[in-house]
C-alpha cells in the first residue's frame, strides 16, 4: 500500500513538473509569436496576443520580455490610433524602467516624440525620477585595475624610423624614413649606373671610367650616410623607448562578488606587445 502511494505521488510530481515546463514553454512561444506578428506589422493581431501576455495577470516572467511586450503593445496602439492606450502602456513601461529608450532606427520620429513628451510630463509630475534610477543603476562596488603593457625592444632595432613610429614619435619617424630611403636610393642608383657603363668585356672605356669613378664615390658616400642615419635612428629609438606603459581603469566588481560593503580593490593586468 505504502509503495503504491509513493509511486502515485512520484507520478503526480513528475506530471506537475512536465506541466509547468510546458506552460513556461508556451509563454515563451506566445511571446515569440506575438513579436513576429508585430514585426510583420499585423498590429491588431499583435495587440491581442500581447494583451493576453500582460493582462489580467502578467504571464511573462522575463523582465526584458516584459519591457519589450509593453513597448510593442504601446507601438501597436500608436499605429491603431488609440493614443490613450498607448500612453497607458508607455507609462507602465517607464514606471518599471525609467531609463528605457526607443530605438530610432525601428520606430518613426512621431512615435518617439510622443514617447519623450510623455516621459517629460511624468518627470514633471514627479512620477519618474531618472536621476535616482541612474544612481541605482551604478555599481556599488568598483575595482581599480592597473593595466601594464610590456613592450618589446625588437622594433627599436629596425631602421627606416620603425622605432620612432612605435614610440609615437611620428615626425621623427617620417624624417628617418625619408632620409634613409633617399640615401639607399642614391646608393642603388649609383651602383646601377656604374655597372651599366661596363663594356661587353666587363671593363670601362677611357671615356666612361671617369664617370664610373664619380658614381662609385656617390655609391659609397650614400651607403655610409644610409648606415650612419640608420644607426642614429636606432640609437634615438632606444633613447625614447619606454619598457612598459601603465594605465588605471575603474571597473565594476566581478560578477558573483558581493557588492554590499565591499571595499575597492586594485588589480594589475599585464599585456605583452611585440
Amino acid at each position: 500500500m505504502a509503495r503504491r502511494y509513493l509511486t502515485t505521488m512520484l507520478l503526480l510530481l513528475v506530471s506537475a513538473g512536465f506541466s509547468m515546463s510546458a506552460a513556461a514553454a508556451t509563454v515563451e512561444e506566445e511571446f515569440a509569436e506575438a513579436e513576429n506578428t508585430f514585426k510583420f506589422q499585423d498590429y491588431p493581431a499583435a495587440a491581442k496576443m500581447l494583451e493576453t501576455l500582460l493582462y489580467p495577470k502578467i504571464r511573462v516572467q522575463d523582465i526584458n520580455q516584459q519591457l519589450k511586450a509593453r513597448e510593442y503593445l504601446a507601438a501597436c496602439h500608436f499605429w491603431l490610433g488609440n493614443k490613450a492606450r498607448m500612453e497607458e502602456e508607455f507609462t507602465a513601461l517607464l514606471t518599471q524602467a525609467p531609463l528605457h529608450e526607443l530605438d530610432p532606427f525601428f520606430y518613426p520620429g512621431e512615435l518617439i516624440s510622443q514617447f519623450q513628451t510623455l516621459k517629460l510630463r511624468l518627470i514633471e509630475l514627479h512620477i519618474l525620477d531618472p536621476e535616482k534610477a541612474r544612481a541605482e543603476a551604478k555599481p556599488e562596488c568598483t575595482v581599480t585595475v592597473e593595466e601594464v603593457q610590456k613592450r618589446s625592444k625588437l622594433p627599436m632595432l629596425v631602421p627606416f624610423g620603425v622605432g620612432q613610429f612605435v614610440n609615437g614619435k611620428n615626425t621623427k619617424g617620417a624624417l628617418f624614413l625619408t632620409g634613409e630611403l633617399v640615401f639607399l636610393g642614391l646608393n642603388i642608383g649609383a651602383w646601377a649606373g656604374a655597372e651599366s657603363l661596363r663594356g661587353d668585356d666587363g671593363f670601362y672605356s677611357a671615356a666612361d671610367a671617369v664617370t664610373a669613378k664619380k658614381l662609385r664615390i656617390v655609391q659609397y658616400v650614400s651607403l655610409g650616410a644610409f648606415v650612419g642615419l640608420a644607426i642614429w635612428g636606432i640609437a634615438d629609438a632606444f633613447k625614447d623607448f619606454v619598457p612598459e606603459k601603465r594605465n588605471l581603469k575603474v571597473i565594476p566588481c566581478p560578477t558573483g562578488q558581493s557588492r554590499s560593503g565591499a571595499p575597492d580593490g586594485i588589480g594589475i593586468c599585464f599585456h605583452w606587445r611585440r
